[in-house]
């Protein structure tokens, strides 16, 4: 599994704080405050928030329609800034946007609750408000579900950030 190959690199800045503390922090963004101005007669999603269950430990993965993209892991650790690279921004921009229909799949939901054993949770940001859809981790990586396409959109996230986080 992609993530568990991902380890803190020295020029990378590494975090230490509660992980629930950034799955809230992600989840509280704006449109605006990423600068952007969606019409009202229209629905735009601008960021996911994914939470994998690792074995006892959660790995949440933040990608905005910005190409901003970070990594934070429960155990400590993790990659900020992914998105200055311009590889990163390219697929976290198309994992973003290809989100946008199956958030529409997603339950409206006020509180973000940790992936239970072998799942997923996706949380989608749009201007009409936040939805999660919640799906099994084995499931989507054998192909045997219908989000199995953004989790793979995801793990390519995933390793393009491992792949530049070397640089």
């Amino acid at each position: 599994f992609p993530v568990t190959i991902i380890s803190p690199s020295s020029q990378l800045k590494v975090l230490y704080n509660p992980k629930a503390f950034f799955t809230h922090a992600a989840l509280d963004v704006t449109a605006e405050q990423l600068g952007f101005k969606i019409p009202e007669d229209s629905i735009k999603v601008y960021g996911i928030v994914t939470d994998l269950d690792m074995d006892g430990g959660t790995a949440t993965i933040v990608t905005y329609l910005t190409g901003d993209a970070s990594i934070y892991l429960s155990s400590g650790g993790g990659f900020i800034g992914a998105g200055q690279h311009e590889s990163v921004r390219k697929v976290t921009k198309e994992f973003v946007e290809n989100g946008h229909l199956i958030s529409f799949k997603g339950e409206k939901f006020e509180n973000p609750d940790l992936p239970t054993k072998g799942n997923a949770n996706f949380y989608f940001l749009s201007n009409m408000g936040k939805t999660r859809i919640t799906e099994s981790m084995s499931k989507m990586e054998n192909g045997n579900s219908e989000y199995s396409k953004l989790f793979e959109e995801l793990n390519i996230v995933m390793n393009e950030i491992r792949l530049k986080s070397g640089q």
